[in-house]
């Protein structure tokens, strides 16, 4: 009789420790699909962030160009004007007036701000890129994950419902580039 009770006693305590084995496995699968998620959800958020970064810096560093251009182009003028001989003592005010353009703007950079302009987006591109890739990576990872076995039927038993994320494609890439950037 003593041997019957500890039988019943150690499947009824095997059983338990199975179901418990059982719902934390269940639990864990739902948990990983959760913390999956969170990780395409980050990953997307970074993706945004960065086009709103390249979108401010499109804005940004094309109003620079622009003004920029504008006020080389004012100098120009001026320096042409500086050369031509005026009435009277012209060489004197010329040289005078061209002195003083000359110190308030003594070099003309217009092609170091194309330069900047050009690596400071491609810079944005590349980050961009690389986002795109973490992202897709990740719902490669998520959606291996959530239709594997036994993790599909885990998932169905907890009543967890598997989103449905797209890969991104270049196409994908909100462009909002600035308008009127070649204007003027």
């Amino acid at each position: 009789m003593k041997k019957a009770i500890l039988i019943v006693i150690a499947v009824l305590v095997l059983a338990g420790l199975t179901a418990v084995a059982c719902i934390f496995g269940v639990q864990s699968s739902q948990n990983s699909a959760i913390a999956k998620e969170q990780v395409i959800e980050s990953a997307e958020s970074d993706l945004n962030a960065e086009y709103n970064r390249r979108n401010g810096l499109l804005r940004n560093l094309a109003e620079a160009v622009k003004s920029y251009d504008k006020h080389e182009s004012e100098v120009l003028v001026q320096l042409s004007e500086a050369r031509t001989p005026k009435e009277g003592n012209g060489n004197v005010n010329a040289s005078l007036y061209l002195k003083g353009v000359v110190e308030r703007y003594p070099q003309l950079r217009s092609i170091e701000n194309y330069d900047r302009y050009m690596s400071e987006l491609a810079m944005t591109e590349n980050r961009i890129d690389s986002h795109r890739t973490y992202y897709n990576a990740g719902v490669k990872d998520y959606k291996r994950y959530v239709r594997s076995f036994p993790t599909r039927v885990f998932l169905d038993w907890v009543g967890y419902e598997a989103k449905e994320y797209e890969y991104l494609k270049f196409e994908n890439a909100p462009v909002d580039a600035p308008t009127g950037l070649l204007k003027d």
